[in-house]
């Protein structure tokens, strides 16, 4: 349809096509009175001339419109011009998360992992919002999940996700889920398991499809692959997804619990709405990253005979070991039930993976066959299994406790009033004990410790969890705290490990919220500006909303997410809209504007708009 280059459509000129998909084109588009760019949707020309299509189609675009959320591509308009049924939307230049995805796979780059929750956590918001609303999207994917980027504190890149195409799959429906070709809606990697049965949906269909973009952010790959329709019910509705960890094994486990979950095959088993999947995801988001361990020293590979007798000893380099019947291995096993080259043992200076070489009896690990050819992380203290031998990884070190924090938290910020978790790795070099933890430099009341000593096994680790809560009262010390964090054996109390770091507690944000001016006149629109005010120690993340009891007016925000630095000032223009009265006297509408601080409740101001008739009686 590049004949509609340079077209006028609506009050719209086409200047460029942005792209083309199932249901139609969409073009970037120049408002002629408002020199303001937009997008345009025009739907496919067999659609438009369906009867069905043509009702469905303004009975979903005036829903779909109305649905104003910080997350969902505001709707502009909608309408038909010469059989031709388009929408006009949001301009948003930074392209989908499939954009991102693809420049991650081409750059081979990795995300921080809380970057990928947050995108999908918001993508939750927005579909529960629309949810409570009746409205449920039905062609989740990462080409419908689109990308606003800002300029955030220091430099940093702040990404605001924004949900499109809600209501366009229920456009082509002909009811039951199925096109009036006799199509199934919805793109066939990221269908339910209703959708491929031609089932009716609910919300529960789009956390699963959310749920299969959330494992493809977090891991870089889909769990199913799926091009046609048969292939989506021969894997959505009957087999089970990879588990996530065995394709990102750093992945928390808290985070697959997620994912697995949203990819329930039963709809009542997974999380029952996006506003639940949200919360589950911030809970995560306030973990820190996973923390790759110290990186090990004189690491060696012990083989153990069937009787458990050590049969040969191995050390571990950077150039890995090979180990198999054939003469030419590092660790040669001299039996029928080991391959000739049977396994491969890699060490990265931080990692050790294996990875079976297509052996004929296969490789155990801790007792579970590993598929050949992939890598698989070995870590000490799990068994490796290769024919009737026992392969173990040994660590050998002077001192036999070590402790590690996870990174940023040697140099901890803590708001005040908000719970912050500390993971305390904790490493046994030798013979299995028990650990009593402390922290010294830190007010006891600030911490919860682990009721009882922790065991760490032999040459194992452990992780343990600590909780810092800092009250908000007149006798807290803002500032930095230098702390200690102690590990000391219940049996030989002389020795242990410790490891230092820098708390420092700053204040909680505290925002304050002018609407001027404090009332405006118009006929159908008035301008404002809304002041916010960070006064607190800490970066405040703001989401502005408004209503009014009458619900008579709209509210364009210049933007609906804002971060403000501690003690920094921001005016954030807004236009209150209204039906234009023709015939009337003065009409006030109050309205209050509400500035919620994440994690720190919400303020609000109030404005009024008076509206004036075009003629007065």
């Amino acid at each position: 349809m590049n004949e509609l280059l340079g077209q006028i459509i609506g009050n719209c000129r086409i200047e460029a096509l942005l792209g083309s998909g199932g249901m139609g084109q969409v073009y970037r588009v120049r408002h002629m009175h408002l020199d303001r760019l937009q997008a345009l949707k025009v739907m496919h020309a067999h659609l438009a001339s369906d009867p069905g299509f043509q009702a469905r189609f303004r009975q979903e675009a005036q829903a779909i419109a109305a649905l104003e959320h910080p997350h969902i591509v505001r709707i502009f308009g909608f309408d038909e011009q010469q059989g031709r049924y388009y929408i006009t939307m949001e301009y948003l230049p930074d392209g989908s998360l499939r954009t991102l995805l693809d420049r991650r796979a081409r750059d081979g780059a990795t995300w921080p992992l809380h970057f990928g929750l947050d995108l999908v956590r918001q993508a939750a918001e927005a579909l529960d919002f629309a949810h409570t609303r009746g409205i449920v999207h039905r062609d989740i994917k990462p080409d419908n999940i689109l990308i606003e980027r800002h300029a955030g504190p220091g430099g940093r890149s702040l990404y605001v996700v924004k949900l499109t195409d809600f209501g366009l799959a229920r456009m082509v429906e002909g009811g039951g889920g199925i096109t009036a070709s006799g199509m199934t809606v919805g793109t066939p990697a990221y269908m339910s398991p209703e959708q491929c049965q031609g089932l009716p949906v609910d919300g529960r269909s789009d956390i699963y499809s959310l749920g299969i973009v959330l494992y493809e952010v977090v891991t870089g790959y889909l769990p199913f692959t799926v091009s046609r329709i048969s292939e989506a019910v021969e894997k959505h509705v009957y087999a089970q997804p990879p588990s996530p960890r065995t394709v990102a094994p750093d992945l928390p486990v808290a985070v697959e619990a997620i994912i697995l979950r949203c990819l329930a095959k039963k709809p009542e088993e997974r999380f029952a709405t996006g506003a639940e999947l949200a919360q589950a995801l911030r809970r995560v988001m306030q973990m820190p990253e996973p923390a790759p361990l110290p990186a090990p020293e004189g690491l060696t590979v012990r083989v153990l005979g069937s009787g458990g007798q050590v049969v040969q000893e191995a050390p571990l380099t950077d150039q890995g070991l090979t180990v198999g019947r054939r003469a030419g291995n590092q660790i040669v096993l001299d039996d029928p039930a080991v391959s000739r080259n049977h396994l491969h043992i890699e060490w990265s200076g931080r990692r050790v993976r294996v990875k079976d070489l297509g052996s004929r009896g296969g490789t155990l690990l801790d007792g579970t066959h590993i598929k050949p050819h992939e890598p698989h992380t070995w870590n000490i203290g799990q068994s490796l299994g290769v024919g009737p031998f026992t392969l173990e990884l040994v660590q050998r070190r002077d001192d036999q406790f070590g402790i590690a924090l996870a990174p940023g938290q040697e140099s901890l910020e803590i708001v005040a009033g908000q719970p912050v978790t500390v993971d305390v790795t904790l490493v046994n070099r030798g013979a299995a004990d028990t650990l009593t933890l402390a922290v010294e430099g830190w007010p006891a009341a600030w911490v919860h410790l682990p009721d009882q000593p922790v065991r760490v096994d032999g040459s194992a680790q452990l992780a343990v969890r600590l909780t810092l809560q800092t009250p908000v009262t007149a006798g807290v010390r803002f500032g930095a705290y230098q702390v200690r964090v102690h590990a000391r054996s219940t049996t030989q109390p002389q020795i242990g490990a410790s490891i230092e770091a820098t708390w420092t507690v700053i204040a909680p944000p505290s925002l304050t919220v002018q609407v001027s001016p404090a009332t405006a006149r118009g006929r159908d629109r008035a301008r404002y500006t809304v002041r916010l005010t960070n006064q607190g120690g800490t970066v405040a993340h703001v989401v502005l909303m408004a209503e009014d009891s009458g619900q008579a007016l709209a509210y364009n925000f210049g933007r609906h997410e804002v971060h403000l630095a501690a003690g920094e000032t921001v005016d954030v223009p807004l236009e209150v809209r209204c039906d234009r009265r023709i015939f009337g006297g003065v009409q006030t509408h109050h309205f209050v504007v509400t500035a919620a601080v994440l994690g720190a409740g919400s303020t609000q101001a109030t404005a009024a708009f008076v509206q004036t008739a075009l003629l007065s009686i």
